[in-house]
C-alpha cells in the first residue's frame, strides 16, 4: 500500500526518522509531524533531485514511497549517520513536503529559510564516492552504493567543487543559512571549513584569509569551480545578514539552476532585508501562480519598491527570471506597469492561497494569457556557462 499524507497543522514540520535496513537492501522510516519550536535535534539534507524517471522504493511508516535513485543513496548514507550523531532526524523537503498539496508546499517554501536556520546542521550530499567511475562501465544498472577505503578529501577536492550540487539555485540559501555544515560523499564526511581549506589549498588560493572587499567573482574566476562562490560568501565566524536587493539577488544567481523557474524568485525570499520580503510575501511563494505572473509581480516590486529600472535592455534581469524571449519581455514590462498600484497601495490582506490568487486576477494578470514561451523547454531555460556547466554567481 502507497504512503499517503496526512495535513500539516500551522507551525507543524515533517521530519523522518533514523534509517532501519530491512534485509541490507530496503529502507525503512518514520515520518512524524512536529512544531517547529519543539521539533527534536534535525539535519536539514541539501542535495540535487536528479534527472529521469528511474525510481526506487523506500518504506515511509511502512508504506511505499518512491524516491529517485540520488535521493535513495542519501538517505542510506545520511540516515545511518544520524542514528549515531546529535541530530537523530532528518529534513528532506521531497519527503517532508506534500509536492501534491499546493497549498502546503506554500506555506512549507516560505518557511524554508527558518528550516534550514534552525537545524543542528545541513548535510550536503555530494553523492557516491568518485571512484566509482572507474567501474562505471562494467555496471548496466544503478548502483545505489559504493564503499572503497582509503577515501582522502584532498584528492577529490576539485571534483567535488564541480559537482552538480552547486549549480542548484536552491543551495545558495541552504548553504548561506545554515548554522554548521557537513559535506558527505559516500559513507565519508567532512566540515564546511575543512572543504574550504581544502579546496584554497588545491587551487592556491587563500579562502581564509581573502578579504571580503576582495571577494569576486571576475578575482577568482569562480566559474573555474562551482563551489567557490559559497565558499567565499560563507567565511569562519560570519553569519549571513541580508545585504543585497531582489534585483541585485536575481542577476547575480542567474546562472544558477532550478527546475521550476517560479523559484527563481522564491528561493531568493530568505536572503532579502525583512522589509523587502515583507512587500513580496503578500504575494509569494505561490505555486498556483504562473510563472508569467510571477515574473510581472517581480517587476512591479522592483519598479515600484526597488527604483530598479525595468526595460527591454535589462538583459541580465531577465536571464535571471527565466525568460529570454524580446517579445514576451515588452509584454511582461507592460503588464509590471499596469500592476503597480497594487503592489503600492493594495489592502487586501494576502493571507491564504486563494485570496493571493484574487490579486492576481485585480492585476489583471489573468487577461493577459501569455502561456509558455514558444519554443523553449523549461530545461532551456536554465543557463549554463561557456563550457556548458552550469555556474552560481553569488559575490
Amino acid at each position: 500500500m502507497e504512503f499517503t499524507y496526512s495535513d500539516l497543522k500551522p507551525g507543524q514540520l515533517r521530519l523522518l526518522g533514523p534509517v532501519t535496513m530491512i534485509d541490507g537492501s530496503s529502507i525503512s522510516l518514520e515520518i512524524a509531524h512536529f512544531v517547529h519550536t519543539q521539533a527534536p535535534p534535525y539535519a536539514a539534507v541539501s542535495y540535487t533531485w536528479g534527472e529521469g524517471d528511474d525510481m526506487q522504493m523506500v518504506q515511509l511508516n511502512k508504506r511505499k514511497f518512491l524516491v529517485r535513485h540520488n535521493l535513495w543513496s542519501c538517505l542510506y548514507y545520511l540516515g545511518l549517520h544520524a542514528r549515531d550523531s546529535e541530530a537523530k532526524y532528518l529534513w528532506v523537503d521531497a519527503i517532508c513536503i506534500n509536492q501534491k498539496n499546493i497549498a502546503e508546499r506554500n506555506t512549507q517554501v516560505g518557511v524554508m529559510d527558518e528550516i534550514y536556520r534552525n537545524a543542528c546542521y545541513v548535510s550536503i550530499w555530494l553523492g557516491l564516492d568518485p571512484r566509482l567511475e572507474i567501474y562505471r562501465h562494467r555496471i548496466d544498472w544503478p548502483l545505489l552504493r559504493f564503499d572503497a577505503s582509503n577515501f582522502h578529501w584532498f584528492e577529490y577536492a576539485k571534483k567535488l567543487a564541480d559537482h552538480e550540487y552547486w549549480s542548484r539555485y536552491w543551495v545558495i540559501q541552504e548553504c548561506l543559512l545554515a548554522r554548521n555544515i557537513q559535506l558527505h560523499c559516500g559513507r565519508n564526511i567532512t566540515t564546511w571549513e575543512r572543504f574550504r581549506e581544502v579546496l584554497g589549498y588545491e587551487t592556491g588560493i587563500d579562502l581564509f584569509a581573502l578579504p571580503k572587499q576582495d571577494r569576486t567573482t571576475t578575482i577568482l574566476d569562480s566559474r573555474k569551480h562551482g563551489a567557490l562562490p559559497l565558499l567565499l560568501a560563507r567565511s569562519p565566524g560570519d553569519y549571513f545578514s541580508p545585504q543585497r536587493p531582489l534585483d541585485e539577488l536575481i542577476i547575480h544567481h542567474r546562472h544558477s539552476r532550478c527546475k521550476d523557474p517560479r523559484d527563481r524568485v522564491f528561493a531568493l525570499l530568505g536572503l532579502l532585508s525583512p522589509a523587502e520580503r515583507a512587500s513580496l510575501e503578500r504575494f509569494f511563494p505561490n505555486y498556483s501562480l504562473s510563472h508569467d505572473a510571477v515574473v510581472v509581480i517581480t517587476l512591479a516590486h522592483l519598479r515600484e519598491v526597488n527604483g530598479a529600472p525595468v526595460t527591454i535592455e535589462s538583459r541580465k534581469l531577465f536571464q535571471g527570471l527565466g525568460v529570454e524571449s524580446k517579445e514576451r519581455q515588452k509584454k511582461l514590462i507592460s503588464a509590471a506597469e499596469h500592476c503597480h498600484y497594487y503592489l503600492e497601495y493594495g489592502e487586501i490582506n494576502i493571507n491564504s492561497d486563494a485570496s493571493r490568487q484574487e490579486r492576481a486576477r485585480y492585476m489583471a494578470l489573468e487577461e493577459l494569457e501569455f502561456g509558455q514561451e514558444e519554443g523553449v523547454s523549461e530545461n532551456q531555460l536554465e543557463t549554463t556557462d561557456d563550457r556548458g556547466i552550469s555556474s552560481c554567481n553569488i559575490l
